[in-house]
């Protein structure tokens, strides 16, 4: 055959197999649409009005609010034309509207619709499903020749259902006063739906927003630690925002893996001058997203709101071999009973982020059971990940990499404990049958590292100096069969029926996500094995306490909601059978249940829009739960990551091996080159302490204060009586007869200090 010949074939086979895509990609749309996945749309028409009173343009009349409920410190109004309302602190006079505000509005230049989109109280976002190809609308009342139904007034504020008749949707709505917040409820039951399927709806999404003009202020996001975006006059890139999922992405849709940080708190803020508002999302937030607009993206105002998720993407595959498929959504919306955000009004120094952060403590702790755990001992903890084993890809087979015995982890605490360090933690990982990456029948442990006998006495000998030894383990992925998992019955499926691969190694391509209800019955199982061993605890990872996502295998379906709290009982089962839980960079749904955060995130997303980070996370977490960030040893600037952590309130983690440990470049996790314990004891000492001078006193403390004194220079505040200041630059900071050596910090003791 001529290359001519060659090259014909070959366009004609891409052509028939284009072609037979696109056949079976028609096919699969009809049949979906016909009912085989998506049911009949309802008539709904005769559910509205066609004389009710149009919802009005623009902005309410601020003259027409009247009492809706009122309390000591707050008092509730409301428009009844509009359903807008006002939250008044009484005691100033200070006002937050759940509206733009007519002073900014005169400026506002936007598009009509996207003004009739900012003055609604509500603004939805739907698309018509049974067309894959149908783009998405956003809407408000006016825009959809809206109007309210059924208003009324209730003991504590008002209810109302929000009626869209273009679109066929009702959305009822509650708006309470309680003591110090006023909160707002969708109730999901009661939503109407027609033809056209909801995607997302924003309740009040203008409450508290302010223009930049003459104003300091900024948004607090949730992104990572957490990160501000300052109001900016001038603002290039203006059309950004960002809008991120509480809890991480939802594994079984579509996701566009920007490499962002994620969100881990539900919670989010805005400041203006001297006041502001944290926004606590208290129910449904795992069907939630923060959604912020700086200044000039949408409208003058800059503002911050939840945006309520109904459905999202998926891609519907047709071909296993090609990939072929397209993208559509689900028919059924997801359901909450409840989706509610508190908004806390804030004035003067409280508005700032740790004003914000104290308030979402408070919030932790009276109503989500997280109470603070007793510093345990004088001196901060060390705590050091120990690493057993890995394995790399061979020609083969894959090949063993042995790191630590339990023998060798002895002789590496024996060290550290002799360097004068008395509070000190073990995580053992690598511990199970093939090392760290192999995930699935971990028991017994690794005969080849010593098995369950040499853990048995490792875990004896820690003991004896007061040392817990803790597991490490992610049942989230399965990559051996073991456990009796078969990927086929129990991995974790997507909307499209899909098992899911968890992102890393290329080259694990056994690696599957098991479904939430199996691996719940594989950790209860393997508890008793723990119990033998006589750990202290378990660290999870990777998996349960920091993703969460919906499970389509029709054997163990669950929701987000359900698969957040099939890892809360996992978490309380593993605490009361073995007496302590940590978890890795967890989601704060979790926070009950542990006794350490390990590893919490220190960064942020690094949008061109964010202004810079702060540490919100780690001031909310002080005082509650000891946490460490990366492992020291790992890090990328020596000092700079050092200070931070004095900065942040952190303690010390190393990840170690034994002096004789295999090369671990190549192995599928652990490729890291510096691990060997005896080449970091000096450094170990002198890192612990430094932050053992800056921190021991103050680990039962919340952080009431922090701030920049100067660029590279900043000061953390415990109590009124304790500061650390950190200056990050090569020269020294001088100011009230303080002096803080250069890239070093100091301590400064006493009160009234903080000028």
């Amino acid at each position: 055959m001529t290359v001519r010949n060659i090259a014909a074939a070959s366009i004609l086979r891409a052509a028939l197999a284009a072609a037979a895509a696109l056949l079976a990609a028609w096919i699969a749309i009809h049949l979906w649409n016909a009912g085989s996945g998506r049911p009949a749309a309802a008539d709904v028409s005769s559910q509205f009005d066609p004389n009710a009173p149009r919802y009005p343009a623009g902005l309410p009349d601020e003259h027409a609010f009247v009492k809706a409920a009122e309390n000591e410190r707050l008092k509730l109004l409301v428009d009844r034309a509009t359903a807008h309302f006002q939250l008044v602190d009484k005691r100033t006079g200070k006002l937050w509207r759940s509206y733009p505000d007519p002073a900014d509005w005169a400026n506002e230049k936007a598009p009509a619709s996207w003004k009739n989109q900012l003055a609604s109280p509500i603004s939805i976002e739907y698309v018509n499903a049974d067309n894959y190809k149908s783009a998405s609308v956003a809407s408000g009342l006016a825009d959809n020749q809206g109007y309210l139904d059924h208003f009324r007034l209730t003991e504590d504020g008002f209810a109302v259902t929000f009626a869209f008749p273009k679109s066929q949707f009702k959305i009822p709505v509650e708006v309470a006063l309680r003591e110090d917040y006023v909160e707002t409820t969708i109730r999901d039951e009661g939503i109407v739906e027609g033809e056209l399927s909801l995607l997302s709806a924003k309740l009040y999404p203008l409450f508290g927003a302010h223009a930049s003009d003459g104003q300091e202020g900024y948004l607090l996001l949730p992104d990572g630690e957490g990160a501000l975006i300052r109001f900016q006059p001038e603002r290039v890139m203006k059309q950004l925002v960002y809008n991120e999922s509480v809890y991480g992405p939802d594994g079984s849709f579509y996701y566009e893996d920007r490499g962002r940080q994620k969100i881990s708190m539900p919670v989010y803020g805005l400041r203006s001058g001297d006041q502001g508002f944290v926004a606590i999302i208290s129910e449904g937030e795992a069907y939630a997203n923060v959604f912020a607009a700086p200044a000039g993206s949408f409208g003058v105002e800059n503002w911050v709101t939840t945006e309520w998720q109904y459905r999202k993407r998926f891609y519907q595959t047709v071909s296993r071999s090609t990939g072929a498929g397209f993208f559509t959504y689900g028919a059924e919306k997801y359901l909450a009973d409840r989706r509610t955000t508190r908004y806390y009004p804030l004035l003067g120094e409280d508005s700032g982020y740790v004003g914000m952060a104290n308030v979402y403590r408070r919030y932790l702790m009276e109503e989500k059971g997280v109470k603070p755990t007793a510093p345990a001992g004088k001196d901060i903890p060390l705590v050091l990940d120990i690493v057993g084993a890995d394995i790399e890809k061979g020609l083969l087979f894959d090949n063993y990499l042995r790191a630590t015995t339990t023998e060798e982890a002895g002789k590496i605490v024996k060290d550290v404990y002799d360097l004068g360090i008395r509070n000190i933690s073990v995580n053992y990982m690598g511990w199970q049958q093939d090392g760290y990456s192999s995930h699935g029948g971990y028991f017994p442990v690794d005969a080849r590292i010593g098995g369950n006998e040499g853990m048995k006495k490792f875990v004896e000998f820690a003991h004896s100096l007061r040392i817990p030894v803790y597991l490490t383990a992610n049942y989230s992925i399965n990559t051996n069969g073991k456990d009796g998992f078969w990927w086929r019955r129990d991995g974790l499926r997507n909307l499209a029926g899909s098992v899911l691969e968890p992102a890393g190694s290329p080259d694990r391509k056994d690696a599957k996500l098991v479904s939430p209800r199996f691996y719940e019955k594989v950790v209860r199982s393997d508890l008793s094995d723990y119990r033998k061993l006589n750990v202290d605890g378990i660290l999870f990872e990777d998996g349960i306490g920091e993703q969460a996502s919906t499970d389509y295998n029709s054997r163990y379906a669950v929701s987000r909601s359900e698969a957040v709290e099939t890892q809360r009982r996992i978490l309380a089962a593993a605490k009361d059978a073995l007496g302590a839980v940590r978890l890795k960079n967890p989601n704060f749904y979790a926070l009950d249940s542990i006794d350490y955060v390990h590893r919490l995130t220190s960064d942020y997303s690094y949008d061109v829009f964010v202004t810079e980070e702060v540490p919100f996370a780690e001031i909310v977490l002080h005082g509650l739960r000891p946490y460490s960030l990366e492992w020291s040893n790992l890090r990328d600037e020596w000092q700079p990551e050092f200070l931070r952590g004095i900065e942040y309130g952190a303690y010390p983690a190393y990840v170690l091996s034994g002096d004789d440990a295999s090369d671990m470049r190549r192995a599928y996790s652990l490729w890291y080159y510096s691990l060997k314990a005896g080449d970091w004891m000096e450094r170990i000492a002198e890192e612990y302490r430094k932050s053992n001078e800056a921190l021991a006193e103050v680990q039962s403390r919340f952080i009431t204060g922090h701030r920049s004194l100067a660029p590279g220079v900043k000061e953390t505040t415990y109590g009124d009586d304790y500061r650390v200041i950190v200056n990050y630059n090569k020269r020294e900071f001088r100011r009230g007869g303080v002096v803080v050596p250069a890239e070093d910090f100091v301590v400064v003791r006493g009160r009234g200090s903080g000028s």
